[in-house]
């Protein structure tokens, strides 16, 4: 049977190997895999996080200009898309300074995850999975049961 785990790259994906072999699973029958991010898809979230949140400030401000319109010189279309310019800049730009602030500097990327796979008999299944649970698998996958 193949038992399939996914862990975050941590101490404890160390210790779990450790303890499989302890166990009496040899070495050639456990396979661990670090898997690859992607480069660019944390540039790409960040950069659609800040024009979400730009869109959000441009609708509430949006809302705020044109109720104020209804008492200014300009009128409330003028007065809205007026808002919702200045709405967007200010959502957009409150998203980027966040982003790089002390509060989020210290925060620790995304790790790459690191698959195992262990070929282990059918007795001891129960036993690895417990295993791999308890050193902080992500999940646990079989195949060939």
């Amino acid at each position: 049977m193949l038992l399939i785990g996914c862990f975050a790259h941590s101490l404890e994906l160390e210790q779990a190997l450790d303890d499989i072999e302890r166990s009496g699973i040899e070495r050639k029958h456990i396979l661990a895999v670090g898997m690859n991010l992607r480069v660019d898809s944390d540039a790409e979230a960040r950069h659609s996080d800040a024009v979400e949140m730009g869109a959000a400030w441009a609708t509430a401000f949006a809302v705020v200009g044109v109720a104020a319109g209804f008492g200014l010189a300009w009128g409330p279309i003028v007065w809205g898309l007026i808002g919702a310019t200045v709405g967007f800049g200010t959502g957009f730009c409150l998203h980027r300074i966040w982003l790089r602030g002390p509060a989020r500097s210290g925060t620790q990327a995304n790790a790459p995850e690191v698959t195992v796979i262990v070929q282990c008999p059918d007795g001891l299944s129960d036993d690895i999975r417990l295993l791999l649970y308890r050193r902080g698998a992500l999940s646990v996958g079989e195949s060939g049961g």
